[in-house]
């Protein structure tokens, strides 16, 4: 009975994270946003790209910051607004931070040869990311990031789309089980 039971349970939590569309986080300071960035990079692997969505001061750049301090970059990290990419090497992986808030046309992604990032080594990481819909990679892990309760609180929807089934659900068990490791709770 219990061997019957136990296998029960396992179908009931496959499905459950089959049906998962996202996860949804909280945190309550910029540096617990940053903390936050730093526990996914320990996950990440390289060619992962990262669409970053939010209002202006929703926390991307301070979920960068930790992003990069979790690859192992240990210089400073700043927001690309007006260079459009930034790149951080020197950690575990390099990241390729682009900010295209200030874009007239998302075809200008074409005059940096983009895909040599999108697609690269690294991690690429974009804020504004609905900005250049067109351009993001299938598979990708979704980061949007809205205001809480109080001025620090951060709600963080972490979702990861793909068109490969078995890499989207691997990447969302592995995600949500890293976060929970370190008591990051939904």
């Amino acid at each position: 009975m219990t061997g019957q039971g136990s296998s029960k349970k396992i179908k009931e939590s496959e499905q459950a994270l089959k049906d998962l569309e996202s996860i949804v986080f909280q945190t309550d300071s910029p540096a617990a946003t940053g903390a936050f960035g730093a526990l996914l990079a320990q996950g990440l692997e390289a060619g992962d790209f990262i669409a970053l969505e939010g209002d202006l001061a929703a926390g991307k750049t301070s979920l960068v910051k930790g992003l990069a301090a979790g690859l192992g970059y240990a210089g400073p990290v700043t927001s690309p607004t007006f260079s459009l990419l930034q790149l951080y090497e020197g950690g575990r992986l390099p990241l390729y931070h682009f900010d295209v808030y200030r874009l007239k046309r998302p075809e200008e992604l074409e005059d940096i040869g983009y895909e040599d990032y999108f697609y690269g080594e690294g991690v690429a990481a974009v804020e504004w990311s609905n900005e250049t819909a067109a351009y993001l990679p299938a598979n990708r892990i979704e980061l949007k990031l809205s205001a809480g309760a109080s001025q620090d609180q951060r709600r963080i929807a972490l979702r990861v789309l793909g068109s490969r089934e078995d890499w989207r659900q691997r990447r969302l068990q592995q995600f949500a089980c890293l976060l929970k490791s370190y008591g990051v709770e939904e």
